[in-house]
């Protein structure tokens, strides 16, 4: 079919085509026969300008097989405007990551602690426990101090009756006679020995024997039993606990036999494979004509010490002079009070009264 523009942009008639004439008259609705015999009227007008169309446009077609006759075809339809398609909204999804498998046998990484606040508490718990053992600490000292020792707490000297026990006490652990100072005049080991033994009771000693006794290493010492001797023992223990009650805990005096000098003063043999002191037997005589006068002057107390002084006079006999190791004039025994609240002997010191 062709289709030409006229002048005025309309289509221009086709050829063979008959086209119903437009009329200006209206019509009047009111009047239903009126109005019904002019629409019946176009739509036959219009349905013949179809059939004449089709009769001209449409041609046979001629094929081998039966021929095809289109009585109807479908009329050509005006191009609707195009409708804006409804934009689908665009969902994303996400991307699932990929899962990494952890090999067998290997752990997972663990998460990290944050130690800080323990160490914090641990800190702090510390501190108060430190602060509050210091001041049970102090409470207890105090306590002590006003109810065990009271003459600690004096801060200048204080002193102390001569007839007290305390005083007696500490003095009859250093006093010595004539005898033991003239067979060891020196405060040694030796003789710092001997006065820790001279704290050893009675009830701390038994029988025993002679075995391993040598009265070579003891002269003039021997141990043998008989009907008139038999010897006495006591623990190397027993000998250990008297050094710290007397000189204190960290006293390190070394076991030894206990015997001044080559005197017949003392009498104990020290076996260390037996574990024990054993005693020995001595014939000399011990009898001296010398004489010694000593008089406890004073004790004086400062905080946790106390100094008794000691004033000796050695006198001579009518045929001998006194040997140069006695020395008269004033002795001071020096006590300090150690933490198991023991006074113990610290040292022995000689002034001259002259």
């Amino acid at each position: 079919m062709n289709e030409e523009v006229n002048e005025n942009n309309g289509l221009a008639p086709m050829e063979g085509v008959k086209i119903a004439p437009v009329t200006d008259a209206q019509v009047d609705a009111s009047n239903k026969e009126t109005a019904a015999s002019s629409v019946g009227n176009a739509i036959k007008a219009a349905n013949d300008v179809v059939e004449q169309s089709t009769t001209i446009n449409s041609a046979p077609v001629i094929t081998n097989s039966t021929p095809e006759i289109i009585n109807n075809p479908t009329p050509p339809q005006a191009s609707q405007p195009e409708v804006a398609q409804p934009t689908t909204p665009v969902i994303q999804q996400e991307i699932p990551q990929p899962v990494v498998e952890q090999p067998v046998g290997e752990e997972k990484p663990k998460k990290k602690i944050n130690l800080l606040p323990i160490l914090l508490l641990l800190v702090i718990g510390l501190l108060g426990y430190i602060i509050y053992s210091s001041s049970m600490h102090k409470k207890q000292i105090a306590n002590l101090n006003y109810n065990c020792t009271p003459i600690t707490a004096a801060k200048t000297d204080t002193k102390l009756d001569l007839d007290s026990t305390l005083v007696k006490d500490l003095y009859s652990k250093v006093q010595t006679n004539i005898r033991e100072d003239l067979a060891q005049p020196e405060f040694n080991d030796n003789m710092r020995l001997y006065l820790a033994y001279r704290q050893i009771l009675e009830v701390d000693k038994y029988d025993t024997n002679c075995n391993l006794f040598d009265s070579q290493k003891m002269e003039p010492y021997k141990c043998e039993v008989t009907v008139n001797f038999k010897p006495k023992a006591f623990k190397e223990e027993t000998m250990k606990e008297a050094i710290k009650k007397l000189y204190g805990e960290n006293t390190t005096i070394p076991l030894n036999n206990i015997q001044l000098g080559k005197s017949c003063i003392g009498g104990y043999q020290y076996i260390p494979n037996r574990g024990e002191f054993v005693e020995g037997k001595c014939s000399s005589s011990t009898a001296t004509s010398f004489k010694a006068t000593k008089t406890l002057k004073e004790a004086i107390s400062n905080r946790n010490t106390i100094i008794i002084t000691e004033e000796v006079k050695y006198h001579e006999n009518e045929s001998m002079n006194l040997p140069e190791t006695l020395k008269s004039g004033f002795y001071y025994y020096t006590f300090r009070l150690d933490m198991n609240y023991n006074y113990v002997l610290v040292s022995k010191t000689y002034k001259s009264k002259y």
